[in-house]
Parts: C-alpha cells; structure tokens; sequence
C-alpha cells in the first residue's frame, strides 16, 4: 500500500451540517477547534459534505415538510462557492481540508478545490458510479465501512487497489449516537488482521462526553479518528453526538494518555 504513513494520527472533524448555512458559524468553529488543533501539534482535517442538492433530492420531495433529512439539507444549504472560501479559510490556519461527496457532480468540485483528502461515506461505500467517479482522481480515501460484510468490503478494498489508490478503510457504526454495547471495536482487530497493508481508524459516533472508546479503540489498532464537531450557540443548537470544543479537547487528552501509555 503507498504512503501508509499518510493517514496514520489523523483526526477528521466533520463539521457536516453543523455549520447551518451559516458562513461566520462555521468560521467560528474552525477558530474554536484551532486552538486545541495548535496546542497539541494535531494532524487535523477539518471536513465538509458536499451535495448537489438540485439533482441529490427529488422534487417531490422538496414539497414534503415530514422529511427531517431533506428539511435540514435544505435548510443548512451553502453554495459550492462559500465551501471554497471557507476551504481556503482552513488552510490559512495550516490546517487539512476534507470532504464526502454525496453525488458525482460534487466530486468535480472537490477536485476543483483540491481538498486534501476524500471521505467516502458508508452510505455510499456500495454506490458504484459513485466510487468509479472518485477513482478519476488521485486524492487520499478515507473509506467508512458502517452496516457493510466483510465480503462487501474485500470488494471495495479490491476496487481501490485495482485503482491503484492511496485509501484507508474506517470501521463504523452507523447509529447517531451509539450506545457503549453497540460498538463492536473488536471488528478494528479483524479489519487489520484481514488488510494488513491498509491504514485503519474509526468513525466514530458515541455520546461526546463518553471518553473510554477511543482509548479501546486506539488500544486495538485504530490510527485515524472521525468525530462530528460544532458549537452551541443560542441561535444554533448542537446535535447530541458532535463535540463541543471543550468535549473536544477532554477526549484529545484521552488519546495522546492512550498512545503515551502503549
């Protein structure tokens, strides 16, 4: 596997949705999670969602008000445009720039603001046409594997070598939040045994303030973490799986005590 290094100690924050549309919110998030970012001398990208929200939702359902998913697409919708301004915005701060594309025409954009690395996320780790797409280029993978078998997998870790690809594999668990019992870190242990040659971290969805995962889950191998980020504000109400910068910060302390003890 080439540059294996590549992925190894990096921290994705996935701002997602978190940013409400909202330009000044999502620099003030960038700001915020700075400071932790250069304190530590962390390997950090922070990552955006991109979708073509024109042609990714179906104009029946833009007149239904009973779908929360659409509803908060459209609703938190920032042009391609204002993704590149705040893109440029992250790597003035030094930082690394990420992003998961939702559909074809998305990915013309991240290869037009040369991000750092490309997210595929496990609700589209079997989209073909979608994967065929990101092969045209040569920016890193960064592949979620939530709900997916082992022999889906060995397709898609297939597919990307046979692309000749730069890719890590992420084991998650697709539940928001999840439970201590939902986990399943042991899967980080098969995931390394079965491709030695490939990176593999975690995506990683539990309560905020539950802290003892990323120490299993670094202690059994894992070496990329993912983790939804945002800040409250009166105006702006975080969901209950993203940290907040503090949260952030506290679960930070956990990782480098982890890898300091091993």
């Amino acid at each position: 596997m080439k540059n294996f290094n590549l992925f190894k100690d990096l921290i994705i924050l996935d701002i997602a949705n978190n940013h409400f549309g909202d330009t000044k919110h999502c620099k003030n998030i960038i700001d915020q999670y700075s400071k932790t970012i250069k304190k530590n001398k962390l390997k950090c990208a922070f990552k955006f969602q991109f979708r073509d929200l024109d042609s990714f939702i179906h104009k029946k359902e833009r007149i239904l008000k009973n779908n929360s998913y659409t509803n908060r697409f459209l609703s938190t919708r920032l042009e391609f445009e204002k993704f590149n301004l705040l893109k440029k915005y992250i790597k003035s701060k030094n930082h690394l720039a990420a992003c998961t594309p939702f559909d074809e025409k998305s990915v013309d954009y991240i290869e037009k603001y040369k991000f750092d690395y490309l997210k595929i996320a496990s609700a589209s780790a079997q989209e073909w046409p979608l994967l065929e797409r990101v092969c045209k280029n040569k920016i890193p993978k960064i592949i979620s594997t939530g709900g997916l078998s082992l022999k889906e997998i060995d397709k898609i870790v297939s597919f990307f070598m046979h692309k000749n690809q730069n890719f890590c594999l992420m084991h998650c668990v697709a539940i928001y939040p999840s439970n201590s019992d939902e986990l399943n870190l042991q899967i980080i242990v098969e995931l390394k045994k079965r491709y030695p040659n490939i990176q593999i971290g975690w995506s990683t969805h539990e309560a905020p303030d539950d802290f003892e995962p990323v120490k299993i889950a670094y202690s059994l191998g894992a070496r990329i973490f993912e983790k939804h980020i945002g800040i409250n504000t009166k105006k702006y109400r975080l969901n209950n799986y993203s940290l907040t910068p503090k949260l952030f910060d506290n679960w930070n302390s956990y990782l480098q005590k982890t890898k300091k003890i091993i």
